[in-house]
């Protein structure tokens, strides 16, 4: 990834979890974890109340469009759409740009209830191929 830094997928990942729970698991977290968790969150975006899935609007829209694409094709490639090839996730990127309108891109993201799963299944595929290249 061009743009994308593994901290900022990482931080992506917690907060959905936070706003969905840990879905690949079938048990959700409890409500009393999750309001404690997400006031970390709630400090650092200056948001107060309990509008969860707008604390992960407000950080993915801050992301430049390029790590908006980064994230959807990384989101793309965790759902099983490429077969698996480095050059696939660069094809992804670039069908990302062309499908996607950029002022649709943070909704498109934050609309997946599965993302945290989606881009932790697309970044085991990339550690996979980077390590090959080590």
């Amino acid at each position: 990834m061009s743009f994308l830094s593994i901290n900022k997928i990482d931080n992506v990942i917690e907060i959905a979890e936070l706003v969905y729970g840990k879905m690949e698991s079938g048990i959700t977290n409890k409500p009393e974890i999750f309001i404690d968790k997400l006031s970390n969150y709630l400090e650092d975006f200056n948001i107060t109340g309990r509008s969860s899935v707008n604390i992960l609007h407000k950080y993915i829209d801050e992301f430049s469009q390029e790590e908006k694409a980064e994230l959807i094709a990384l989101m793309w490639l965790g759902r099983g759409i490429a077969d698996g090839q480095l050059e696939d996730f660069l094809n992804l990127v670039k069908q990302v740009v062309e499908l996607i309108p950029q002022n649709y891109a943070t909704t498109y993201i934050i609309e997946r209830p599965l993302l945290a799963k989606y881009l932790r299944n697309g970044l085991q595929k990339l550690d996979t191929w980077t390590s090959s290249f080590s």
